[in-house]
């Protein structure tokens, strides 16, 4: 069923749905992704629900609220594929003993550490990213990711996403590490464009990648200039 957000209504969350978690400091906007670790027949809001996610550090036993559901009806051979990626992740960091840090980037969602030698040594993504690249080893390609696919976004909008890197993202460097050098804005793919992606019938997410536009950030998408609901 189409992405919704979770109200006073019980809702039924199966395992690996998107779920989505609003950033603290602004009403709709999409601050996290995860997938849902497991089946929920009757989620109500506000309960912690486990979650496989990139947080940093890769977490499989991680937790958070969600806010809003994605889900695209996953088949059992889809569920299984979207664990073998996760395991596949998780050795990787693993063998190169990966810190919280090389594991993550804003920009690109997904970007590889190699060796001198070129060899892949692992993968890091953004929380975003890496839900994307879970479904995608299923199959579902369900946003456009490209650099010309995005729309650009400015520091303060990167700074209400990632609000754990928020103090980082005023130095240069630590922007360079993240993979959105210089002052910006930057073509980066935020949570919200993948909630927004899920907003569309099964077949249609199943068959064309959604492009994201300005507004996307919050879900129900806002448009420009329109004002943050009251709290």
């Amino acid at each position: 069923m189409p992405a919704q957000r979770v109200g006073s209504t019980a809702i039924a969350i199966r395992r690996l749905d998107v779920v989505a978690q609003d950033a603290s400091s602004e009403p709709g906007f999409i601050g996290h992704l995860a997938l849902a670790g497991e089946d929920r027949p009757s989620y109500e809001a506000s309960a912690v629900l486990p979650v496989l996610h990139m947080r940093p550090p890769l977490e499989r036993a991680g937790e958070c609220p969600a806010n809003c559901v994605g889900s695209v009806g996953l088949t059992a051979d889809e569920q299984l594929q979207i664990g073998l990626f996760y395991d596949e992740v998780e050795s990787e960091y693993q063998a190169a003993r990966a810190r919280p840090v090389q594991q993550y980037v804003i920009s690109p969602h997904i970007d590889e550490i190699r060796r001198e030698d070129q060899t892949v040594v692992c993968r890091r993504f953004s929380c975003a990213g890496f839900v994307i690249e879970a479904y995608r080893e299923a199959r579902i390609d369900m946003l456009a990711t490209g650099r010309d696919d995005l729309p650009v976004v400015c520091l303060d909008t990167l700074k209400t996403q990632y609000p754990v890197f928020a103090r980082n993202l005023d130095h240069l460097r630590l922007r360079e590490q993240l993979g959105i050098p210089g002052d910006g804005p930057w073509p980066v793919v935020l949570a919200g464009y993948v909630v927004n992606a899920l907003n569309r019938p099964e077949t249609v997410i199943r068959s064309t990648p959604y492009r994201a536009i300005a507004g996307d950030e919050f879900f129900p998408p806002r448009q420009r200039g329109e004002s943050s609901p009251s709290r």
